[in-house]
């Protein structure tokens, strides 16, 4: 089973036209034109594409030229999202929109997520560390050739994406943290990547910490910032007589 890129291919493209479907139809509604709509959207994939294999290119992770890099499968997540919310904003900000968008793309986007995930399990990729735990498995890693059962990561990961999409749907729903669900989505998945990180097998570049740590403690704090900014008051703009 693992090691299939076929499975890994249809996972991912399943994963896509889940979040397809999921955003576009949190969009109904939207005050925004289609072509307003497919900017922004456009944005927030390329933003997203960039930034998730650019740790790859700085740490000279790919084999062979550097272009290779964009064609690989290597991708980091964590930062795959930042970047998305980065793109997201730099579309608005080119069409000058000041619509908050994030509700609408969180729950596709972590659903499709959660999904991709499972195509990490079904390539063999992204495990964790060994462990004696009764749900360890054996993924015939070139460390340890399959004699040792690992964590299933990538089955901890779906589950935290999936579990988060059903709360944002939910609360959405209820007007719960209206406009901000985006923000609140990256702050917990860098909550949870920091403590998982503990349980994968990634260098430790400082004081222990992985690089994977470090992005999510800065990442957390960005969101953190923009937040703190939503919550203040608009300034009152000086009455005329």
């Amino acid at each position: 089973m693992f090691g299939s890129r076929i499975a890994y291919a249809v996972v991912m493209l399943v994963a896509a036209l889940v979040a397809t479907i999921v955003v576009r139809r949190h969009q109904i509604g939207l005050a925004l034109t289609a072509s307003e709509r497919w900017t922004i959207v456009g944005s927030g994939f390329v933003g997203a594409t960039f930034a998730a294999k650019l740790p790859f290119l700085i740490f000279g992770q790919a084999s062979g030229p550097w272009w290779m890099t964009w064609l690989g499968d290597g991708k980091t997540i964590l930062w795959g999202l930042a970047g998305g919310y980065v793109g997201v904003e730099v579309g608005k900000l080119m069409l000058d929109v000041r619509t908050r968008t994030g509700d609408t793309f969180v729950v596709g986007v972590a659903t499709a997520i959660g999904i991709g995930r499972l195509g990490c399990l079904f390539f063999g990729c992204c495990y964790g560390t060994p462990t004696d735990l009764p749900w360890g498995i054996r993924f015939g890693t070139a460390e340890d050739h399959g004699t040792l059962f690992r964590h299933p990561t990538q089955i901890y990961e779906a589950m935290f994406h999936l579990l988060f999409a059903m709360l944002a749907r939910q609360g959405i729903s209820l007007g719960w943290i209206r406009g901000n669900w985006m923000p609140v989505y990256l702050i917990s998945y860098c909550t949870y990547r920091f403590m998982t990180e503990f349980i994968r097998p990634e260098p430790r570049l400082f004081a222990g910490f992985t690089f994977y740590q470090l992005s999510a403690v800065l990442i957390a704090v960005g969101m953190l910032v923009v937040l703190t900014r939503r919550s203040q008051p608009m300034p009152k703009l000086p009455q005329t007589k």
